[in-house]
């Protein structure tokens, strides 16, 4: 730990620099940052993505020895940079973080400079090379002990036969054996069980070879919508979160709040997790869906706001269909009429004199008003 401040034990900032390559290439950091150029390059950006993937392989390193909660994921996108903020001071708040300047003053603020970007990198590589001397020193009584990592399908598998009831498969045992002894216990218990533990099988047909293809092609199209809808809702929770922050009564409890949120944050996966399988599996009672509105459910999420009764309120329209459509802008176009053949007129001047053509002649006269006596 620093018992003061980080930056005291460094006479310039470019030995602060070398203090971090070097302690880069002791941890055998091999990432887009390794070169000296390049990271000089990259830690003037006050948005470089690439310094978010080396602060995300640090924390997770550390995580990893320190069995720790958060870490810290990099980005893809500048627009991102809040949420990769708000993940560095949860994960240096659970690290008990001494330097200030990284754990005080409002989150948007503690990586615009160069020296708080480079406080952080040094705190993380002498962190994690702290945590890998007490792994070396101090090993755990199961260090030596394989362990081997299990797929979802082999976890699902043993799980099947446990429930079962089979012991351990014997090494030499081929698949379609395995398969062929669970499905005939399955068609076994089945009948016993009863209708009320397992329904009937919503799909009951086979499928052809380019049915498979057609179904995968339908399922991967399906699983790319729905991801991208869960990837949206979560971005918008995201940014709830963050607009929260933004009220002058909550400065200064940036922490408070991603230590609730953050860990909740974390169990919403972007990917869905249905596949094919889970679809051919499904069983029939999914088709009764019971209404909103059904008495089941309406138990469960009824309030007592609901028996407040409203007065009338007044039409705030929105159904356009419902409404008039806008009075053209221009007139509509008109032939012109032409004038009258033949005949006289007679217009009026200004000062009152009539103007008339006579028909026998053609020629124009001209007469004056009659003037009344007063």
């Amino acid at each position: 730990r620093y018992p003061i401040s980080l930056s005291e034990r460094f006479f310039s900032w470019s030995d602060m620099d070398d203090h971090v390559l070097t302690a880069l290439e002791d941890l055998r950091y091999d990432g887009p940052l390794a070169g000296e150029e390049l990271f000089a390059k990259e830690i003037e950006d006050a948005k470089s993505i690439k310094f978010t993937g080396l602060v995300a392989w640090l924390s997770t390193e550390i995580k990893n020895l320190c069995n720790l909660e958060d870490h810290v994921n990099a980005i893809t996108d500048v627009d991102d940079w809040n949420t990769f903020l708000l993940e560095i001071s949860a994960f240096l708040k659970e690290m008990q973080c001494p330097i200030n300047v990284l754990m005080d003053g409002p989150v948007s603020q503690r990586m615009v400079t160069k020296e708080n970007r480079l406080l952080l990198l040094g705190f993380l590589c002498d962190e994690l090379q702290a945590a890998r001397m007490i792994k070396v020193l101090h090993p755990d009584s199961n260090a030596l002990q394989v362990q081997m990592d299990e797929s979802a399908v082999a976890k699902a598998m043993k799980g099947m036969l446990i429930t079962l009831g089979f012991g351990k498969p014997p090494p030499n045992i081929t698949p379609a054996q395995l398969f062929s002894k669970a499905e005939s216990k399955v068609r076994e218990l089945v009948p016993k069980v009863g209708p009320t533990v397992m329904s009937k099988p919503l799909f009951l047909g086979g499928l052809t070879e380019k049915q498979w293809f057609a179904l995968a092609k339908l399922q991967e199209q399906m699983q790319e919508e729905y991801r991208m809808r869960r990837e949206t809702l979560i971005k918008r929770l995201d940014v709830t979160i963050q607009s929260f922050l933004w009220a002058e009564r909550l400065k200064g409890m940036e922490d408070k709040i991603m230590h609730v949120y953050q860990p909740r944050r974390k169990l919403m996966e972007v990917e869905p997790n249905v596949s094919v399988g889970h679809v051919l599996s499904a069983r029939d009672d999914l088709t009764m869906l019971e209404k909103t509105s059904g008495a089941g459910v309406r138990k469960n999420t009824t309030s007592a706001i609901n028996k407040v009764l409203i007065g009338m309120v007044p039409d705030r329209g929105g159904r356009p269909e419902e409404q008039e459509p806008p009075p053209p802008e221009m007139p509509s176009w008109q032939k012109r009429t032409d004038a009258p053949q033949g005949g006289a007129f007679r217009a009026r001047g200004r000062g009152g004199y009539n103007w008339g053509r006579r028909e026998d002649r053609g020629h124009y006269s001209c007469s004056a008003p009659k003037r009344g006596r007063f």
